[in-house]
């Protein structure tokens, strides 16, 4: 009965009465071990368990078994030898994470950090002054979120199966602790929550409605993507998700919801579509119409959030944000690398808000618009500092230096961006789209720095 309930709340099935999980907690008490393997240097060594159990039966899911379980500080896992995650998935409803926003097993985030594995298996985070080359780190979720709301707590369980290169021949399958995390209702965070689980169903569906392609990819990549990577397939679950969340934004009008958040997601889709296009290796017109599509929906998006917080001068970007800051200089770069200065413009017009205040993103606008202040201070130092003393240089082989360096620490400065290491996430739709330093190809072209020295996986390389 009780190996019964567990698997239940693992699978995300469900987690029984408050008296059934006290008792559950209290016999898997008496199953403590000790797990040679998880040592220092162990295979599991990478799995954050405060706890091991061996439980007395094997548990069977999508034809694997395991009796391994371990418990971390808010949740519990079953251990499978093997890469299981997409069969789990499969069985148990699963969807990608493809945004890489749902917090993994233990709350691991050193795996989100700029690190490199060493010879001897053991991980070390690069030095910030060191090239950042892709990385041979990988990382894994499939997940379901339950709303456990009830009017008075507002509080979710999610099922999640996790792969990671911090443990290679194993997959976690299990869920964070019901009643972990609850926080006291109140309406505006329950609508937004609704909102988010109503994303990830939309994502989900549009997943489903996309068939893997079986023919050989037309075009030579400008980027090497993830292992077996669907281009065919991976741009029409972009294009089906931006047609969804174009429904979503119009039905939210309709009854007077938020259509901002619809508009934002589908602004942020966009780019995507824009960039796995230009990665994809598509021809230069078809590129730039969805670059065009991509200002077109910020646009969009800005005028939503006008609407919504009742001001007109709201930016489409918080150049606060590290996320929006970044965005904002590849779409910027992006513009002027395919010299749409018209479209820079668009762009530029919907951050009034900022203007005058950040020396990148002057110093960029200024390369097309003399008109633009001059500023010598700016948001973010890393990496943007780089970026900053190339515009600012006049030799030539000073700007080639800033510039390099630049694109050495770009990955691994934006390491928190829910996009970070999209390249190495295969498995799910929509999890690459492509990781472009277009900024910097921008400054290049402009200052006519030869590209050949300037060679790096970041840096675009055409137009």
């Amino acid at each position: 009965m009780l190996l019964n309930t567990l698997l239940d709340e693992l699978t995300g099935r469900g987690s029984g009465t408050e008296a059934e999980r006290h008792e559950r907690y209290n016999w898997l008490e008496q199953l403590r071990c000790n797990n040679p393997q998880a040592a220092e240097n162990g295979p599991m060594a990478g799995i954050p368990g405060h706890h091991w159990y061996r439980l007395p039966q094997a548990l069977q899911v999508a034809g694997q078994e395991s009796d391994l379980l371990v418990g971390t500080l808010n949740a519990q896992y079953l251990v499978f030898a093997g890469r299981h995650a997409a069969a789990f998935a499969a069985e148990l409803g699963l969807q990608y994470d493809a945004n890489n926003r749902i917090d993994r097993p233990g709350g691991i985030d050193e795996l989100l950090d700029a690190y490199e594995e060493q010879d001897d298996g053991s991980w070390a985070t690069l030095p910030d002054a060191a090239p950042a080359p892709p990385l041979a780190g990988w990382d894994d979720v499939y997940f379901r979120v339950r709303d456990l709301s009830d009017g008075k707590a507002i509080q979710s369980v999610t099922t999640i199966a996790y792969e990671s290169s911090r443990f290679p021949g194993y997959t976690l399958l299990g869920t964070t602790l019901v009643g972990a995390g609850a926080i006291a209702h109140d309406d505006e965070t329950a609508a937004y929550l609704q909102q988010i689980f109503a994303d990830w169903a939309i994502q989900r569906d549009s997943a489903a409605g996309c068939a893997p392609s079986s023919a050989p990819w037309p075009h030579a990549p400008r980027q090497a993507p993830p292992a077996t990577f669907d281009f065919a397939r991976n741009l029409a679950y972009l294009d089906a998700l931006l047609a969804a969340y174009a429904r979503a934004q119009a039905q939210a009008e309709i009854d007077g919801g938020d259509d901002a958040y619809w508009a934002c997601a589908a602004a942020s889709a966009a780019y995507q579509a824009f960039s796995l296009r230009y990665t994809a290796g598509l021809p230069l017109p078809q590129v730039e119409t969805a670059l065009e599509a991509a200002i077109a929906a910020c646009e969009t998006a800005r005028a939503a959030l006008a609407a919504a917080y009742d001001d007109d001068a709201l930016p489409a970007f918080d150049f606060e944000q590290l996320t929006d800051y970044a965005r904002t200089l590849q779409l910027l770069g992006a513009c002027l690398l395919f010299g749409r200065h018209d479209l820079a413009a668009r762009l530029a017009a919907l951050q009034t808000a900022f203007d005058g205040e950040d020396g990148v993103y002057e110093a960029l606008l200024a390369t097309v618009d003399a008109q633009r202040p001059a500023v010598d201070e700016w948001y973010f130092a890393e990496p943007y500092t780089a970026l900053f003393d190339c515009l600012d240089a006049d030799d030539p082989a000073q700007q080639a230096g800033h510039l390099r360096h630049y694109l050495a620490g770009w990955h691994g400065a934006l390491v928190r961006e829910d996009w970070f290491n999209g390249h190495l996430r295969a498995q799910g739709l929509g999890g690459y789209y492509g990781l472009w330093a277009f900024e910097a190809a921008a400054v290049a072209r402009h200052l006519g720095l030869e590209r050949s020295a300037l060679a790096h996986w970041l840096m675009p390389p055409a137009p």
